[in-house]
């Protein structure tokens, strides 16, 4: 579009920026077992795919009924070693979803003086990046009620705006 003049300096020579950052979340530790007396800090049994029928809600991230005592728990083991990796490598936190958006126009009044006027925002989709889940030992969960897969936070901001101006000379 040909501008000139007033409407050139109104409409014309804006700038937009653009940073859009997509990201997996981190896996997330397999919980211990909770036995009691164990000297080794075992890990959990685990029995079954936790991503599998996983809600991924901020209160069960994921099935905690995949999870057991080395031995059962009628007889737990403190000697055996629980059958969970170290990290659940298919059970991740909530990944990124970040838009951030800029847009700026300068209007040049001579060689040296002119006038700048910015607006940015930050994280634009809103997407909450949740924290990571709570991963109690398998024991907590069933004899104390502590929570278990429930998430407690974000580690983002929520949607953010910045507007400036600023005059060199």
């Amino acid at each position: 579009m040909n501008l000139s003049g007033v409407s050139n300096t109104l409409l014309g020579g804006w700038t937009v920026n653009g940073i859009l950052y997509l990201s997996d979340g981190v896996p997330i530790a397999s919980p211990g077992s909770g036995t009691p007396n164990s000297p080794l800090a075992q890990r959990a049994d685990m029995i079954c795919d936790p991503s599998k029928g996983a809600p991924h809600t901020v209160a069960a991230w994921f099935n905690i009924s995949c999870f057991a005592q080395p031995g059962g728990a009628a007889n737990p083991n403190p000697y055996i070693p629980g059958t969970a990796p170290a990290y659940l490598a298919n059970v991740r936190t909530r990944g990124a979803r970040n838009l951030d958006l800029s847009i700026y126009k300068t209007i040049n009044f001579t060689e040296t003086k002119a006038l700048r006027f910015d607006v940015s925002g930050y994280n634009m989709s809103n997407f909450a990046q949740y924290g990571y889940p709570t991963v109690n030992s398998v024991v907590g969960v069933q004899q104390q009620g502590l929570p278990f897969g429930l998430i407690e936070n974000t580690v983002n901001t929520p949607r953010q705006f910045q507007f400036g101006a600023r005059f060199s000379f």
